[in-house]
């Protein structure tokens, strides 16, 4: 028997999603059309009587069509398979028998997969539906077609990129009488959007639904509100009445409550008339419904601080999980060291080195700068000089060769003679400073070896308290590395601020910016690009390995490479690649892998770079080089006499300075490698104890939950409140991913030195940030929030994020311009600009918000602007 009621109770695979939501919405006592479902097990006989399954399959192959995989061919040739063969009278007769025993004049014949409608994926819009069809010959013959369209393109490339196997689905199709709509639509019992599950969604217009559904008309749109169930009024003639509106909304609710408590999206229609009314059409889960947004959300204000994402808050772009903030914040406070008689601010205000580096506000890090008044800088730099009139000359001279070079300026207001002064500036034009010398000597190596020692220990092999200990000790590393990096960091801003403000100061017609004359050098940065160049273009020589990469989805193509026999030089060179450049972090919370233990962006970036490797990097680094000297040359010719000896003072210190900054930022992160391990060997054995549900609950918790569970577990028993409290903490941190996280905390109201962001309107088209690299291009945006939207990247466009970590750059290659939320001229960003030669404008504040990917902008990274074109 191949036609069941529709009101049976069928599993998934004989009646298919929709055919299984409309059953359980009928066997609640729901107003659904009446109807019959001709199973799957029609489908499978039609395709097993005329042995069609092995020449489907082989069709169902992606081919590279002018660069991209392209389904339109594999779908042409089975959908002739189809139409070749007849269905059986067996099955005809069925139809027909059922057809006519529904009398109906007209009836919807609708496709049912057994893969659709679900949570994980809908489909939606995937296959077809025939509407309006009259007589039990044209019902079959739009079975046969509703099958066929389980073959569509699309379809095969859903799946295809869903890693849904096409040996294992099948159609079953629905059919019920039509109802004469009046108004139809869909309603969601939660904004698909925003995740608010205290509104839904209503889409309703005159007529069918299939038009609101497929997207093809402009339906009325409201929002109801769930607990009074009104809803805001779109003004001008509405489809539904307020009445309507109530009554849709409740009837909502009920459905939702059937389908336990899942938030739904249903389509329905309202019919007039004798039996007036709403009936359901479907009901499937809403997929990927983002988690609902926190309520009454407050950016509080500390009194007497400003807090910026600035420096080490700017590597933390997301909410932190609650281990890193524990771990890690305390280990920053821990592990500095405070030089004499610095507390120079008095007890009205704490002095900020006294707390902690980085402070949180809802989860999301900042770095809290703690003033009092605008006297006390300096009221502090007059001790400063005070203290330096009573040292020798040979103090000062030495003094000068320990201190930054802001600290050198000050000699000059002191009583040592001025050549002291002059002799300092000079000699170190072309001398490292100090915070670089001791990086490359000392704190790195010291760095590496502190990793290496947990690195050396299986964590298998480790007691429970040695994980933890690992996992705290690895924390101190990374701390203290940053403590090192900060001054490294500072150097750099200090020597190419300093050149900025000579430039700015002795060519005010903007002609020269300091990144003008800082790009285009080695770095790291670099290196990982010819890496993953190399790799693009050993891919692009061998015709399978090209077709391969282009047609196999992202999340998959690491493993068909290593199936693939001759792919195996390939896969050596990834793994070399991962090993060297694979433990950069996108974000500094450990609680993300890095990119060694989740390569899926390196995969995506890689697609990209098989498809359209674009430009010759070398070129590029050429023309880049090229520019930097006639800039070179010109500022020569400006500038006169002793201008010209400032200026190659001022270009030599940043040149011989700035590179290492970007050189120690390449190594932030490394411990967190060595850590997850650890910590992700612990969250197993507690997984096993009863006390977590998953693994990684280890970094929802602190760390002396964790030792509690440690202790619990060794008295043989589980703590399951601890694992409880860690998925509470997961949902919360999740929830704070839908927050808009201010830049900084009050508000900015200009530029300053410590500033990572510029005060915008929200109704300008010209916004203002910081210009980081020169050069201007017009051309359309690619919003990027996160790693997950790499693949959304479009070569050739302009980069638009909120702000990049190293980790990013594998999107530097694509991108013509590169505009940000947060950051300025020392950011990871505006250097990586530089080196690629592409124009940048940092620190625009909410550019991610106004500008929308496929949008045309203009950036201008000799002024600082983007404009917003259309």
């Amino acid at each position: 028997m191949f036609v069941v009621p529709l009101e049976a109770d069928n599993d998934l695979d004989t009646v298919g999603g929709k055919g299984r939501s409309l059953s359980r919405l009928l066997a609640a006592g729901y107003d659904v059309p009446a109807g019959f479902v001709v199973a799957s097990t029609a489908y499978r006989r039609f395709v097993a009587d005329n042995a069609l399954e092995a020449r489907i399959l082989d069709l169902a192959r992606p081919a590279v069509v002018d660069g991209a995989g392209s389904f339109e061919a594999a779908s042409v040739g089975i959908h002739k398979l189809f139409a070749a063969h007849r269905l059986s009278a067996e099955l005809i007769a069925e139809i027909g028998k059922a057809y006519d025993e529904l009398e109906a004049a007209e009836v919807a014949v609708r496709s049912s997969a057994n893969a659709e409608d679900l949570a994980e994926a809908s489909f939606a819009g995937q296959h077809e539906s025939y509407l309006n069809e009259r007589g039990a010959t044209p019902v079959a013959d739009a079975v046969k077609a509703c099958w066929a369209s389980l073959w569509t393109p699309r379809a095969l490339n859903y799946r295809h990129e869903m890693g849904i196997d096409h040996a294992d689905v099948a159609m079953a199709v629905v059919v019920q009488a039509m109802v004469p709509a009046e108004v139809s639509g869909i309603v969601f019992t939660a904004n698909p959007v925003t995740g608010e599950r205290d509104e839904l969604i209503v889409n309703a217009s005159l007529g069918l639904g299939e038009a609101v559904v497929g997207g093809e008309v402009t339906a009325d749109a409201f929002v109801v509100d769930r607990n009074t169930l009104t809803a805001d009024n779109p003004g001008g003639p509405s489809s539904l009445s307020d009445a309507q509106l109530a009554e849709l909304g409740a009837l909502a609710i009920e459905v939702e409550h059937t389908f336990a408590g899942v938030p739904q999206d249903i389509e329905w229609a309202y019919c007039a008339g004798a039996h007036a009314g709403f009936r359901l059409l479907q009901s499937r889960p809403i997929t990927n419904l983002p988690p609902p947004p926190p309520k009454d959300v407050a950016w509080p204000e500390i009194p007497g601080a400003q807090l910026l994402k600035r420096q080490v808050a700017e590597n933390m772009p997301d909410p932190l999980s609650p281990l890193f903030e524990d771990l890690y914040l305390r280990a920053l406070f821990d592990v500095q060291k405070w030089p004499e008689g610095w507390e120079w601010k008095g007890n009205e205000t704490r002095n900020w080195m006294k707390n902690f580096v980085v402070i949180t506000v809802n989860g999301y890090a900042y770095q809290p700068i703690y003033y009092q008044g605008p006297g006390d800088w300096d009221k502090h730099m007059a001790k400063v000089r005070t203290a330096q009139e009573k040292r020798s000359w040979w103090a000062n001279l030495k003094g000068a060769f320990a201190l930054p070079e802001f600290m050198i300026v000050e000699l000059k207001n002191a009583n040592a003679p001025r050549w002291i002064y002059l002799f300092a500036r000079t000699l170190r034009t072309f001398r490292k400073f100090p915070a670089i010398v001791r990086w490359e000597r000392q704190q790195l190596p010291d760095y590496l070896a502190a990793i290496g020692e947990w690195e050396a220990r299986s964590p298998a092999e480790l007691a429970d308290d040695e994980l933890l200990a690992g996992m705290k000790s690895l924390t101190l590393a990374e701390a203290r590395y940053w403590l090192a990096l900060r001054n490294v960091i500072g150097t750099a801003k200090l020597t190419d601020g300093g050149f900025q403000q000579f430039l700015e100061k002795n060519a005010a017609d903007g002609r020269f910016i300091s990144g003008s004359f800082l790009s285009g050098f080695p770095s790291r940065t670099l290196d990982a690009e010819y890496a993953a160049r190399k790799i693009a273009d050993r891919i692009r020589s061998d015709t399978a390995l090209t077709e391969l990469v282009i047609v196999t989805p992202a999340p998959r193509l690491l493993e068909a490479l290593r199936d693939h026999p001759s792919a195996e030089p390939v896969c050596h060179a990834i793994d070399e690649y991962l090993t060297d450049f694979g433990r950069q972090v996108f974000n500094l919370d450990f609680v993300d892998p890095a990119l060694a233990e989740d390569p899926l962006p390196f995969a995506v970036s890689l697609k990209a770079l098989v498809r359209d490797p674009g430009y010759d990097l070398r070129t590029r680094q050429r023309q880049v080089a090229r520019t930097r000297r006639r800039d070179f040359i010109a500022a020569l010719r400006f500038f006169r006499g002793r201008r010209r000896l400032e200026f190659l003072r001022s270009y030599w210190t940043a040149r011989i300075n700035y590179p290492s900054r970007e050189e120690a930022l390449f190594h932030l992160g490394l411990a967190w490698s060595t850590f997850r391990p650890l910590a992700t060997e612990l969250g197993r054995r507690l997984v096993a104890a009863g006390t977590f549900r998953q693994e990684d609950d280890v970094f929802y918790l602190t760390g002396d939950d964790l030792a509690r569970a440690i202790e619990v577990k060794a008295e043989g028993m589980a703590f399951p409140e601890l694992g409880q409290r860690a998925e509470e903490q997961r949902r919360l941190r999740f929830q704070r991913f839908r927050m808009d996280q201010p830049a900084a905390i009050p508000p900015l109201k200009h530029k300053g030195a410590l500033s990572t962001i510029v005060s915008n309107t929200g109704d300008e088209d010209v916004l203002r940030g910081f210009a980081v690299s020169p050069g201007t291009v017009t051309g359309v945006a690619s919003v990027i929030m996160t790693p997950n939207d790499f693949h959304k990247m479009e070569p050739g466009s302009i980069l638009v994020c909120p702000l990049t970590t190293p980790a990013w750059t594998q999107l530097f290659p694509h991108a013509a311009g590169l505009a940000t939320d947060i950051g300025s001229i020392l950011a990871h960003g505006s250097i990586v600009a530089r080196e690629y030669g592409i124009p940048a404008v940092l620190g625009i504040g909410d550019v991610t918000q106004r500008v929308k990917s496929g949008q045309r902008i203009a950036v201008d990274g000799d002024r600082g602007t983007v404009t917003i074109l259309g």
